[in-house]
């Protein structure tokens, strides 16, 4: 039977029991990606474990081809910046994807219990067969299996205050020339180092760091890493190496959400040798937010229409076509179009300017193999955007996306181009072309050249023009390498490895996810100065506003924006960080902010802990309107429905709106009545018996049993193995790739049910 045992009804007076760029790839290399080549398959060694070897050949078989590099199957890159899958001790310390001793509250089993993943079964049409009972089963016992072992601890590092880290920089500042003391600024990790983040994890954070401040740089020379610290947490970096002046800093700290510094000398001294009130940012928040608009425009200085930035290049684009200087490629599929694309290279000033032209569709004059001429002239074809690659004078590369008139745009519509890493699929200027164009240029295989100079079906003038445009195979080659030798000898230049990456992706990118992803108790700590157990002792003063948020992460993760806007509110109450305020030196723009969850449901209790007759309250919050389904597990995986129930069937909740229950004036409480771990998992669906797919009987039942918890779920999937529109083939479960890739990916917050759930301990 359930925990929750005992269930006093006050108005009965009984007891009742109750039991988830420019893509230049042509065919050739899109044959490549079909599977990962031995060259770049890594060594996976299974765990000797037999619970953590269940769980890894379950992982293997149904995730590890979208989620793990050397494993990955018909893409080039891990799906959604995740490609670590099958490592499972890396997973375990993820509070993204696992919380130990919480499958329910686990992103990564909820995702596949909710039939959001493998999502290439239910969104793509692939004909792999659905996760079963057994494989559910086998990840259940995993992470629960997770709680009951000791979490390498980091007690033995030394932690690194905010004195510290002020103190350090302080003292470095004072090694500087004074000319150069004023420009001086910093990028810190140290987040990161105080909860021993892995060590090869933090060498791609700190190159990435490097790599993404060459990038943004208006200057020929390159920047290098130059740490100031001995953990290497703290970087240094000078604003005329990069060609900025003070305003471009003010811009960053303009829009920074962690503004919090110690109310000390040392603090007072580093922004009067630095003139800025805080000459730091973190660098995994500065790599997520200004690697895409409006920041990366603004850093860059990228004007507003892609003819102005083509003069500013020093390209005469519509010369170059007419003088045959432009080069071009055209073909059917390319990483990120959803139709055929042509990339076009032009000379510059600093090196190579390459455009593409982008269809949303393949037909009459969006076709390049009917229309391999224009943009302009009577024969014309008729595209409907651009992406654009440029070099930065000091080798590196920049990005810029625009319509088909020339405007500027944050995002290309998914309909033209997605990015499969982004939770949004969006391609998004910056971010996006960075992790596709790690290496440079990529190599593409022009289509066109050949089918119009085979015969006489085009006129003459369209063949002699196609002829000079469209160079030979081995010459668009020799560019495409070339161009890429560049970016690659810049990186050189700069101390970094191009090819370094964190399980297959990208360094900014991995950066950025770094910041983006879910946090715990103990990372928050740590984004405070604080040791986790000191955050612990400070709970009690934090603001009522802020209490929930704080409950949450006791008792689980949180979302990164909801931390994010919450740490001004929390900072004070549990440090003693002063917030201050940073002018703002050009009108305020909204900046990136990380996606926001609108699928985050919120399950919190009054305690983590309670003994025998206590009387829990739980507190749920839903992200949208939906038929709330509440449900104990004990230990044994005997579940109790807690609501609805015969006394409250009513589940319907209202988005944002706190629910309390049992709520005030309810005809029941709940009573703790076995000892050891209990589970409570909140369903929150948008049609009503869609929790689970449990079926009531309250004329036989007041709170409904669930006798074996993960069959139910286990079954509830099998009831729907198929996304509703997806075309189905016989023999298949789904109707194959082919049939579906033209739909549109899943909008945020599309989901028809949502989870949480929580731990508790009787004692």
């Amino acid at each position: 039977m359930s925990g929750f045992a005992a269930i006093a009804l006050r108005a009965f007076g009984i007891a009742v029991a109750v039991g988830v760029i420019l893509g230049v790839t042509g065919p050739s290399a899109a044959q490549d990606a079909k599977k990962d080549t031995p060259a770049t398959a890594i060594a996976i060694v299974p765990p000797t474990d037999p619970v953590a070897k269940a769980a890894f050949d379950v992982l293997d078989a149904h995730c590890a081809r979208c989620h793990q590099q050397g494993k990955l199957a018909d893409r080039e890159r891990p799906a959604k910046n995740f490609g670590n899958v099958l490592k499972l001790d890396e997973l375990a310390a993820n509070p993204h994807y696992i919380l130990p001793g919480n499958p329910l509250g686990s992103k990564l089993f909820r995702q596949i219990v909710d039939k959001e993943m493998p999502y290439d079964i239910y969104y793509e049409g692939s004909s792999h067969a659905p996760p079963s009972e057994a494989d559910l089963k086998a990840l259940e016992n995993w992470v629960s299996a997770l709680g009951a072992k000791a979490v390498a601890g980091c007690e033995a590092h030394k932690f690194v205050t905010p004195d510290d880290m002020v103190s350090f920089m302080v003292a470095d500042l004072d090694k500087q020339r004074p000319q150069r003391r004023v420009t001086t600024r910093y990028l810190t990790l140290t987040h990161l180092t105080n909860i021993c983040v892995d060590p090869a994890a933090m060498k791609v954070y700190r190159q990435a760091a490097v790599k993404f401040l060459n990038s943004l740089s208006r200057s020929s020379d390159v920047v290098k890493l130059e740490t100031i610290d001995p953990e290497g947490s703290i970087l240094r970096f000078n604003l005329l190496d990069l060609g900025w002046k003070a305003a471009d800093w003010d811009n960053v700290t303009a829009v920074y959400p962690y503004n919090a510094v110690p109310d000390s000398e040392s603090s007072r001294t580093l922004a009067s040798g630095t003139a800025t009130p805080i000459p730091y940012v973190r660098a995994d928040w500065f790599a997520f937010t200004a690697s895409q608009p409006p920041l990366y425009d603004v850093l860059l200085q990228l004007p507003n229409t892609f003819q102005q930035l083509a003069r500013e290049q020093g390209v005469d684009v519509e010369g170059n076509i007419r003088n045959f200087v432009a080069q071009r490629a055209a073909f059917q599929r390319s990483g990120v179009s959803q139709n055929n694309r042509l990339i076009e290279r032009h000379p510059s000033r600093t090196g190579f300017f390459w455009t593409s032209y982008d269809f949303a569709g393949n037909r009459d004059r969006q076709s390049l193999f009917d229309f391999p001429l224009g943009p302009n002239g009577p024969n014309a074809f008729h595209h409907d955007g651009g992406e654009t690659i440029f070099s930065l004078p000091n080798g590196f590369q920049a990005y810029y996306l625009n319509t088909a008139k020339g405007d500027r745009i944050d995002k290309g519509p998914t309909a033209i181009v997605r990015d499969p890493s982004r939770k949004d699929f969006s391609v998004t200027n910056g971010i996006s072309c960075m992790g596709c164009h790690d290496q440079g240029m990529r190599k593409a295989k022009d289509d066109v050249r050949e089918l119009v100079l085979k015969g006489r079906v085009f006129p003459k003038d369209v063949r002699d023009a196609v002829e000079e445009l469209y160079p030979p195979h081995d010459k668009m080659d020799a560019l495409i390498e070339d161009d890429a030798k560049r970016f690659a000898d810049a990186m050189k230049r700069a101390g970094l490895d191009s090819t370094l990456k964190l399980n297959g992706i990208e360094m900014i990118n991995a950066l950025a996810k770094r910041y983006e992803d879910d946090l715990d108790l103990t990372l928050a700590a740590s984004e405070l100065g604080l040791k986790k157990a000191e955050f612990n002792e400070g709970i009690a003063d934090v603001d009522q506003k802020y209490r929930l948020l704080v409950r949450r992460l006791a008792q689980g993760a949180v979302p990164r924006d909801q931390f994010e806007v919450s740490f001004r509110g929390i900072a004070p109450d549990l440090t003693d960080l002063k917030i201050i305020a940073i002018r703002h030196t050009r009108p305020s723009q909204p900046v990136p902010q990380p996606i926001r969850n609108s699928d985050d449901l919120s399950l919190t209790s009054d305690r983590d802990s309670y003994r025998f007759g206590d009387t829990p309250v739980f507190t749920v919050v839903a992200p949208r309107d939906c038929f709330l389904t509440l449900t104990d597990i004990d230990e044994r995986g005997e579940g109790t429905v807690l609501l609805p129930n015969t006394f409250q069937r009513d589940n319907f909740i209202r988005a944002g709106v706190p629910i309390q229950f049992p709520g005030a004036g309810a005809p029941f409480q709940f009573r703790m009545k076995d000892k050891g771990i209990e589970t409570v998992t909140a369903v929150c669906a948008t049609l009503a018996g869609g929790g689970d797919r449990i079926q009531h009987d309250f004329n036989k039942n007041q709170f409904t049993p669930v006798p074996n918890y993960t069959q139910t779920l286990a079954r509830s999937i099998a009831v729907e193995s198929v996304r509703p529109g997806t075309p189905s083939v016989a023999g298949t479960t789904n109707a194959g790739t082919a049939a579906v890739s033209g739909r549109d990916p899943p909008s945020v917050g599309s989901r028809t049910s949502l989870r949480a759930a929580i731990r508790l301990q009787v004692r």
